[in-house]
């Protein structure tokens, strides 16, 4: 994540940017692993608390979705941003898969894979619909990548 631009503290962050708003949150089933996973999990389940968010299950009109994956892994369901309404924010929380201590070139293939994955997670938004997409790393949660942006309003909805 050498290659992306440092951001704000992401619990400071995500605390002015969701305050007062309808928000969701996805998490994936394998999130929440490794420094990065336990870092995105514990930010969203404080603030979850804090901010009351709700239900994605039969949510709609959402100002906000936010999403905690792991990198290269299982992607959010293609109709999760639906429930957004057009001009919300979408916030992915992503980090990257554990790498084991035993493999040789553990920092290397870490940053192969950031690399990739960052441009495909921009991609894969872009191609669901968002707009104005924006990836940075946040300054208090190492290894994790977030990836935001706009989601695009559905004509005729």
């Amino acid at each position: 994540m050498d290659l992306l631009l440092p951001g704000p503290s992401l619990a400071e962050w995500l605390l002015a940017t969701l305050a007062d708003k309808k928000v969701a949150l996805w998490t994936g089933p394998d999130a929440g692993r490794g420094l990065g996973g336990r870092a995105a999990r514990a930010t969203t389940t404080m603030l979850r608390e804090r901010l009351g968010w709700v239900e994605l299950a039969g949510a709609s009109e959402l100002d906000a979705l936010v999403v905690v994956a792991t990198l290269d892994g299982v992607e959010p369901p293609a109709d999760a941003l639906a429930a957004v309404r057009g001009g919300g924010l979408l916030v992915e929380l992503a980090h990257p898969p554990k790498v084991p201590l035993w493999r040789p070139s553990r920092w290397a293939a870490r940053g192969e894979l950031v690399r990739r994955a960052s441009a495909s997670r921009a991609g894969l938004w872009l191609g669901r619909g968002c707009f104005a997409v924006e990836q940075w790393a946040p300054i208090d949660a190492p290894r994790v990548l977030v990836t935001c942006g706009r989601v695009r309003a559905i004509p005729g909805a």
